[in-house]
């Protein structure tokens, strides 16, 4: 298991070489019943909202559908007319930064099953059923129950369980419980920083359980953790750290840094976003940047990435490899998002992620 406080202050001595000094103010949470939205606050300042309730299309929007064609899925979408994109739970929305902005986009325009922090993979298995959990068609997570909420001096906590059912079966399929840990922000010369963790637990209740990513197109293999960004973002870019990246299209945007070094970083992969984001009040807003990384527990890692133009980003996990699911085998999914003031250096990115798998 990660060591999260040391973890925590080695991250924080990352970004810029001072002493550190915690935030003054308490974390807490905030419930809005109606929609089951819980929601960390740190000073009255949001951190992020999980939404354990069914978020709604919103006004004068359709869910989408797949096209028609003689196979019902061909490996990279359903071809049955399928209903996707529409009403969904279990995933967070927004992130935020240190002035409240939203950092991260939910339902955007063009592609409205993208919601904003999530975990989802485009292929959930059952024998020869397929659901794609991650366009929201033909199978869902469903919430449940949530088990933890706690405040103490350094993190919040907050635990939920959801299960996953498909559309024409009422029987759940998989037993989801995810925990999601916020830390308090810690502050040095003027530079703020906080960690939040998102693991998913994953236990098959039946036999004959599997997930994977897309099998077929070019940019393919994506799924697992993935944010959306807010469409606002200004000088938008992406560094991406592989030991061994994979070649796909995603390769020849201009706004990705691809670095492979295993000389100097090992078996290090990580993402770090960067950009500047609206928020009210500030004219001229600063970078933002943030990092993902994923437990070096994960099964193949380190996975590979996926990334495009519409500011998407994934830790593609398993990729195109159907990973199985054997009942009563609970799989751990642990990732963690840094969100720091400024634009990041490799070298503190590479010292944040050494934090991480202590």
């Amino acid at each position: 298991m990660v060591n999260r406080r040391l973890g925590i202050v080695a991250l924080l001595a990352c970004c810029v070489p001072a002493a550190i000094s915690a935030a003054a103010g308490p974390l807490a949470f905030s419930v809005d019943e109606a929609t089951q939205s819980y929601t960390i606050t740190e000073q009255g300042q949001p951190v992020l909202t999980y939404r354990f309730g069914e978020v709604p299309l919103p006004a004068g929007v359709q869910a989408s559908y797949f096209g028609k064609g003689d196979k019902p899925y061909n490996g990279s979408y359903f071809t049955d007319g399928s209903r996707y994109g529409g009403e969904r739970s279990d995933y967070i929305y927004p992130l935020y930064g240190f002035r409240g902005e939203p950092l991260t986009a939910d339902y955007p325009s063009d592609h409205l099953h993208h919601r904003s922090l999530w975990w989802s993979w485009c292929e959930v298995r059952h024998n020869d059923k397929i659901g794609d959990l991650w366009a929201v068609c033909k199978i869902r997570a469903y919430p449940v129950k949530i088990t933890k909420m706690d405040v103490n001096a350094d993190e919040a906590v907050l635990q939920a369980v959801n299960v996953w059912r498909y559309d024409d079966d009422p029987a759940a399929v998989v037993n989801e419980t995810v925990t999601i840990r916020a830390s308090k922000t810690a502050v040095r010369m003027g530079a703020r920083s906080r960690t939040v963790d998102v693991d998913v637990k994953l236990e098959a209740l039946v036999d004959g359980v599997a997930i994977a990513g897309r099998q077929v197109v070019d940019y393919g293999g994506y799924g697992g953790m993935t944010v959306r960004m807010n469409p606002g973002v200004q000088e938008y870019s992406i560094r991406a750290v592989h030991p061994n990246p994979d070649k796909w299209r995603g390769d020849d945007l201009a706004i990705v840094q691809r670095v492979s070094d295993p000389a100097a970083l090992g078996d290090a992969a990580w993402m770090a976003i960067f950009g500047k984001y609206p928020a009210a009040g500030v004219e001229s807003p600063d970078f933002t940047t943030v990092m993902m990384f994923e437990s070096k527990a994960t099964p193949l890692f380190p996975n590979h990435f996926r990334y495009y133009g519409s500011t998407c980003v994934s830790l593609a996990f398993p990729g195109r490899t159907i990973l199985p699911l054997p009942k009563s085998q609970p799989l751990d999914y642990r990732t963690r998002f840094v969100i720091c003031e400024g634009k990041t250096t490799l070298e503190q990115e590479q010292a944040a992620w050494q934090a991480y798998q202590q």
